[in-house]
């Protein structure tokens, strides 16, 4: 497990958002996704539900959250 791939995960989780996550580490959306991408694909699960009005924290998402955070 990636330790900076946590990160992220754990700052996406806090603020609720890609974009916002980026703003606050000071990467782009898209490398905020890429990393996400990498952490589920690592774990096999997705961490969060993505739609039209946002994300959402799946149950193994809320788990990890609970884990490291």
């Amino acid at each position: 497990m990636d330790w900076n791939q946590l990160r992220v995960f754990l700052t996406v989780a806090e603020v609720g958002s890609f974009t916002g996550a980026g703003k606050a580490l000071g990467l782009s959306q898209s490398a905020v996704s890429r990393q996400i991408g990498a952490l589920e694909g690592s774990l096999g699960v997705m961490l969060f539900r993505r739609h039209a009005g946002g994300i959402d924290l799946t149950e193994p998402g809320l788990e990890l959250q609970k884990a490291v955070g």
